[in-house]
């Protein structure tokens, strides 16, 4: 089919451009849904509150190493 109506093959081009980067991104979406379902889990989120009251009470430990991960587990 060839159009007539004056419309370069350009001018779509760029309209598919625009239309791409106003898009959601598959990456995006997974994340939004990810937070949605932590965030509707009160028990992660007394989970995530908790430890970020830790970190800001200096309980954390530091792991610099495998063997410091490996010990920490074990």
């Amino acid at each position: 089919m060839i159009m007539s109506s004056g419309v370069t093959i350009d001018q779509v081009y760029q309209e598919i451009k625009k239309i791409r980067a106003d898009m959601v991104k598959r990456e995006d979406l997974e994340a939004l849904v990810d937070t949605v379902e932590i965030l509707s889990n009160p028990e992660k989120v007394q989970a995530i509150k908790k430890s970020e009251r830790d970190i800001k009470q200096g309980k954390v430990k530091v792991i610099s190493s495998v063997d410091d991960l490996l010990n920490e587990c074990a």
